[in-house]
């Protein structure tokens, strides 16, 4: 049986502040379902740094790291965005193991669909997540322009 998350989206560049790429909105928090959920779910164990999170040591990704490290190298940066979309995916399905959450929530895959360095502060990558109905949507991450 399906249970709702906490939807976030990104913001638009002029409602950036600090590194809050992401919001719940302006008004009120937003439940979600279906592949929704999925992707939200998805980003946010991306978007974690490893070991922060007191209730998960283990959940989350290196990727956060990548802000302000010295990777300079266009394959340096893309091995770690691909290695921290292997880790997310693996944690996902490890969880949903024991959650077994409907069909179009459950994850079948995430992969880089595109890679793109555009300057020295900005990454552009774009991830395809999967679910088990076959249901595709493409997100974009975060990069690194979007920080004040």
């Amino acid at each position: 049986m399906s249970t709702y998350d906490l939807y976030i989206t990104g913001k638009t560049e002029e409602n950036v502040e600090g590194f809050a790429t992401f919001t719940t909105g302006f008004y009120r928090s937003i439940g979600v379902r279906g592949p929704y959920k999925l992707i939200t779910q998805w980003v946010k164990r991306f978007l974690t740094t490893k070991g922060t999170d007191p209730t998960d040591p283990e959940g989350g990704t290196e990727f956060p790291l990548l802000i302000g490290s010295n990777i300079v190298s266009e394959a340096d940066v893309r091995d770690v965005v691909l290695l921290a979309i292997e880790d997310c995916n693996a944690q996902i399905s490890e969880i949903q193991q024991d959650t077994q959450p409907d069909l179009d929530e459950q994850l079948l895959s995430a992969v880089l669909t595109k890679f793109e360095v555009v300057s020295a502060d900005e990454v552009e990558a774009w991830v395809t997540i999967r679910n088990a109905k076959g249901e595709a949507l493409t997100v974009r991450l975060p990069d690194f322009a979007t920080r004040t």
